[in-house]
């Protein structure tokens, strides 16, 4: 049972570390064993479900998710593609002083604490085995083993200054880092020590930055060896490495990135003003060495050039070079073209322009990224277009460059309109990717549902608008009511004419078949159904009653109302013969007036 008073997370305490501090407070030797009584064990499932494992400890809510590892922190700490799986190390001197586990120990490439300057620990010396996320306690190993009497490792300063820069901490030793980084961590920063850092490594494929990451502090320790002389020393170690790059290229290419390679564009990849000092750096050896026509981008940082050349472009867009050149020499988009040495073509374009059509061609999509963002399938795809509800979202002119016809601004909001409508509905239900052509046959009927829901008509239940569009649930009632429509038009059946009057179904279709009741028929499963509108019914009650139902009425028998009829000359119309028997009679109300009745009635009790 959890305590009464539970402890709040401190700042930039780790989750693996606040769930040892907590499962401490509840006199658990190990987090394991306390997590388990709860049917939970520390991984990916505890970190995406959060708030119920909140719910489940009984904990304020936000108190895990806030500091819980994400795909894309604000903090590079927090990073869960750098997240330690593999080893959970600490600091033995803030174990000692009380301290908690901060949050940048549970990043891969950091190696050591920056408050004390020490080499952070992940092997027990009394069981050998290494520290795991999830399994031991706040001050203790697994087996027993106290953490505050672990080695202390002093470090240098281009340690410390890594372990600082990832974990945003300010430190006098980052002051041998590029002058961009001294005071200012980018949150993709763990992206460009591990780029620095596999270029560094001869991998098993010969390919660079297929490098896996390093499972405990010593592989960290090995992995960053060439990154953090990139870094801490600063430039001479980064210009020779752009120098040695250009020196083993291919000297028949004839730009400068061609050379670099892949190494050059993952460089460029990183924008902002943290790698202001590398993009120069790069552009000084380059115009320093490279002996080529073109040097591409190298000759300053991305953000500083307003003006980029078309296939640079292309690349940002993903697109081919050719398209650019195409639209803005058919002025669709602005940009400048001019011509050099033997007719050579030059094509530049603005970053704002680029801009907006990265934009654009995010916000237009395909088809088949209509339908993933919808979640239905290919035919009910078809029968939305069929039904003309997409064209909503088709501007009349599409942007330049855009490939997708589809607006998902558009899309969404469409969605949302509809979860804004949605209702408490009883009773059955049927999911939107349920409602197709194995649902029903009837495509009329079906694109007149999807048309209802369009429109608002089919109000979604409340308890289903969280999830995609194709998992929204619609009455069962309604929609059989609106694919009855379609296939038989307004109005009610035989059967729904007996429920109503009382009347035999063998009797209606009599009279249906005589003329005396007006309908309509269709076709349904190779046979005859038959309509019979509202206003047509009640004609036929205000013109005729069934002999059987005014015998009921006045508690004597058709036969003897019958007889009575004859003798006073009022013919009765509408019988029919099933089997032996006459039934289906029906006395004209009009005939009514000439008072056969004019005595209580009287039955003998035979027919």
């Amino acid at each position: 049972m959890i305590a009464s008073v539970l402890p709040s997370p401190a700042p930039q305490e780790s989750l693996d570390g606040f769930l040892k501090r907590l499962s401490e407070v509840e006199f658990w030797p190990d987090v394991s064993d306390f997590l388990g009584s709860f049917g939970l064990c520390y991984g990916r499932q505890l970190i995406e479900n959060a708030e119920k494992v909140e719910d489940t400890l009984g904990l304020p809510t936000g108190t895990l998710k806030s500091i819980a590892p994400t795909a894309e922190p604000s903090e590079p700490a927090k990073s869960w593609r750098f997240e330690r799986h593999h080893s959970a190390p600490v600091c033995p001197e803030c174990i000692s002083s009380g301290k908690p586990h901060h949050q940048s120990w549970r990043h891969s490439l950091v190696t050591c604490c920056v408050d004390h300057a020490l080499r952070l620990i992940d092997q027990c010396p009394m069981c050998e085995q290494v520290f795991l996320p999830g399994r031991g306690s706040y001050d203790s190993c697994h087996c027993g083993c106290p953490l505050d009497r672990l080695e202390h490792i002093e470090v240098g300063d281009a340690e410390k200054a890594v372990s600082a820069l990832i974990a945003g901490q300010m430190h006098p030793a980052r002051s041998c880092l590029p002058p961009s980084m001294a005071f200012r961590t980018p949150s993709d920063i763990g992206e460009f020590i591990y780029f620095l850092a596999s270029g560094q490594v001869e991998t098993a494929t010969g390919k660079q930055g297929k490098t896996p990451f390093p499972r405990d502090v010593d592989e960290t320790l090995s992995f960053l060896v060439g990154a953090t002389d990139l870094l801490c020393q600063w430039p001479k170690r980064f210009r020779d490495e752009v120098s040695q790059r250009l020196q083993v290229a291919d000297p028949t290419l004839s730009s400068a990135p061609a050379r670099l390679g892949r190494w050059y564009q993952r460089l460029i990849a990183f924008d902002g003003q943290a790698y202001n000092d590398f993009r120069a750096a790069l552009g000084e050896v380059v115009q320093r060495e490279f002996d080529g026509a073109y040097v591409g981008g190298a000759d300053a940082p991305s953000e500083l050039r307003n003006w980029i050349s078309a296939a640079e472009a292309a690349k940002l867009l993903h697109i081919r070079a050719e398209r650019l050149v195409d639209a803005i020499a058919k002025q669709h988009l602005p940009g400048k073209q001019y011509l050099s040495g033997f007719g050579h073509s030059h094509t530049m374009i603005h970053r704002e322009t680029i801009t907006e059509v990265a934009q654009n061609r995010q916000r237009f999509i395909d088809k088949t990224a209509a339908r993933n963002l919808l979640g239905i399938s290919r035919k009910q795809y078809d029968l939305f277009t069929n039904s003309g509800i997409f064209a909503r979202f088709v501007p009349e002119n599409l942007p330049p460059l855009v490939d997708g016809q589809h607006d998902a601004v558009e899309l969404k909001r469409f969605v949302d309109d509809i979860a804004s409508n949605s209702t408490a509905l009883e009773g059955q239900t049927v999911a939107l990717q349920e409602l197709n052509l194995r649902f029903t046959t009837d495509t009329s009927g079906l694109t007149k549902v999807y048309c209802r829901i369009a429109d608002g008509c089919l109000r979604p239940a409340s308890s289903s608008t969280k999830g995609c569009f194709a998992e929204f649930q619609f009455s069962s009632a309604e929609v059989d009511a609106i694919l009855s429509e379609v296939r038989r038009g307004p109005g009610l059946t035989v059967q729904q004419v007996s429920e109503l009057t009382g009347w035999k179904s063998q009797c209606i279709a009599a009279w249906c078949k005589q003329g005396l009741l007006s309908h309509e028929t269709f076709e349904h499963a190779g046979r005859v159904g038959r309509i019979i509108r509202l206003e047509d019914l009640i004609s036929f009650q205000a013109t005729f009653v069934p002999a059987a139902a005014l015998a009921k009425q006045t508690k004597t028998s058709s036969r003897f109302l019958m007889t009575r009829y004859k003798e006073a000359g009022i013919e009765l119309v509408g019988a029919f013969q099933e089997g032996k028997a006459w039934r289906g009679h029906l006395v004209p109300i009009a005939d009514l007036s000439k008072g056969v009745i004019s005595e209580p009635a009287k039955s003998n009790g035979k027919g």
